[in-house]
């Protein structure tokens, strides 16, 4: 198998690590295009949806809902953009795809992150892929302490 950075992951690229089961990783991503915009990772090395295990399907149903509750909860998120298309791991050669979807939560209304005010201008369209960070690093991190605070609610069976 080819060398893939999302199964040698560094305590720095953890960092924003949400959530973690057996099957997944649930990041806040860096890149905060949309506020609480996440990644879910499979923990291992998996390329594609038909090679989830039995297992893997069925905690990843809980991964949604605990994150779509939270996300709903703690930001009043109205829907969610969910995608997997691993585009940029066929732009290598060899291509390494990892399993992994994007959470992008979508507001009708205004969400407030410290002092920050984030108005989702795509709302009922398609994300826009260029958008650029709305908050700076200090309100990433006050968000991230936040939502990493109220795991327990939200991702408890």
């Amino acid at each position: 198998m080819t060398y893939c950075p999302f199964c040698h992951l560094t305590q720095e690229d953890k960092k924003w690590l949400l959530y973690e089961n057996e099957y997944w990783s649930v990041f806040l991503a860096d890149k905060q295009d949309y506020i609480g915009r996440c990644l879910v990772m499979c923990n291992r090395h998996c390329e594609n949806l038909s090679k989830l295990r039995p297992e893997e399907w069925f905690s990843l149903k809980f991964i949604i809902n605990a994150l779509e509750a939270m996300l709903s909860g703690e930001l009043n998120a109205t829907m969610f953009n969910w995608s997997c298309l691993m585009n940029d791991a066929y732009k290598h050669d060899p291509p390494c795809p990892h399993l992994h979807f994007h959470l992008r939560p979508r507001y009708k209304g205004m969400v407030h992150v410290g002092n920050i005010t984030f108005l989702d201008h795509e709302f009922s369209h398609h994300y826009n892929n260029q958008a650029q960070a709305v908050i700076d690093d200090k309100a990433l991190q006050n968000l991230f302490n936040t939502l990493r605070n109220k795991v327990d609610i939200y991702f408890t069976k």
